[in-house]
């Protein structure tokens, strides 16, 4: 019992609400492990501080400015409410003022997230009427959080298996809502939110397309914003445009997108426009690793070196490297060495943040066999 002391008061210390999550998801994986055991005693005590939370986050939640700090906050929110169901069979189970409880959290989480409930309703609940469209971008009007804008395009993104359902007059008035935030956005002054919208919202316009939303999407490209022109770029070729050949040579000499961008103009039959010179085995392998390491559970941004050092074959073929970051997800004794990591076309690109002093032998070819053997 001690140990779920210390983790709870480590979790009630943290203020990032994401790590607070994080740290729950630990426990409800455990949970769900058939071998995982606990006592009658562990769960009330788990419970006990589930509901003092649950009450925090009534009063709180209202009070934060932020949408996208309130975003982590409901997947926090998400994880306590998955654990309070891990503590107790049932809601019978449950004292009628924790029930209570609930329902006050639920309620304010839901009046809170009113964007994604329409979009549900929209395309879950079948709502795709044109005044249900409607209703939702009277909504957005109103809102200037722009984090809490983009919850319609990455709504649309969750639901675009589902978006060739929609009406005619429905799918029209999304189509002249993201070409005016298109056009709001290309004249508005750029900060890190407009630009992530510029990203997501490139990405969803393949399934809005007009002549009017192509001429933005190449003004979008002018901006050179490599994680918005891969999605631009994907977004002209999947509608038969002409792409301009300088976006493409700026994303293949950008070592995160290179082999994505390989890829994408190699899936519309227009891999002869990646500059050959980068076309290379190696530099695409590096281009890979390079994306992976950039993911926030890893490094969360590209390595301050990479060094290419071989190519080695364990039923599929790995290109080894070895690279270094002062990323602040390192430890002290990792940053700054070098580390190794691989690339693999089957989808085995990884790295573990080994130290390659402790695989270094005499000669690389040594060092290569060494990490074949343990590492891969």
């Amino acid at each position: 019992m001690v140990n779920y002391i210390q983790f709870f008061d480590s979790v009630k210390e943290i203020n990032d609400y994401s790590q607070k999550a994080n740290m729950l998801a630990v426990l409800l994986n455990a949970f769900n492990d058939k071998k995982f055991k606990i006592t009658a005693e562990e769960k009330a005590m788990i419970s006990e501080f589930l509901f003092s939370e649950i009450q925090k986050l009534i009063v709180l939640i209202p009070t934060v400015e932020s949408y996208r700090e309130k975003d982590t906050i409901f997947e926090y929110e998400d994880n306590l409410l998955g654990l309070v169901m891990r503590c107790h069979a049932s809601v019978a189970d449950i004292s009628q003022t924790n029930v209570l409880l609930i329902e006050t959290l639920i309620a304010v989480v839901d009046k809170e997230r009113f964007i994604e409930d329409e979009i549900d309703d929209i395309f879950k609940g079948g709502n795709t009427d044109k005044k249900h469209v409607l209703k939702l971008l009277n909504e957005l009007s109103v809102i200037t959080d722009e984090y809490h804008r983009s919850k319609l395009y990455s709504g649309l993104l969750h639901y675009q298996n589902k978006l060739t359902d929609l009406p005619n007059d429905s799918k029209q008035l999304l189509e002249d809502y993201i070409h005016s935030e298109l056009k709001r956005y290309l004249s508005s002054e750029k900060n890190e939110e407009i630009l992530n919208n510029l990203e997501i919202i490139s990405d969803v316009a393949k399934y809005f397309i007009s002549d009017d939303i192509v001429i933005q999407l190449k003004e979008v490209l002018k901006l050179g914003v490599s994680r918005i022109n891969y999605y631009a770029l994907e977004t002209l070729l999947d509608v038969g445009t002409d792409v301009p050949i300088e976006t493409i040579i700026a994303l293949a000499n950008d070592l995160e997108y290179a082999d994505l961008t390989y890829a994408i103009l190699n899936k519309y039959g227009k891999s002869s426009m990646f500059p050959s010179e980068l076309a290379t085995e190696e530099y695409l392998a590096k281009s890979n690793l390079v994306h992976w390491l950039t993911y926030p559970t890893e490094l969360g941004k590209q390595p301050d070196q990479i060094e290419y050092l071989g190519k080695v074959k364990k039923k599929e073929f790995y290109h080894i490297f070895r690279y270094t970051s002062d990323s602040e997800n390192l430890g002290d004794e990792l940053k700054g060495k070098w580390l190794i990591g691989w690339s693999n076309d089957d989808g085995g690109t990884f790295s573990n943040f080994d130290r390659y002093e402790d695989y270094e032998q005499k000669t690389l070819e040594k060092t290569l066999k060494l990490i074949k053997k343990k590492l891969l």
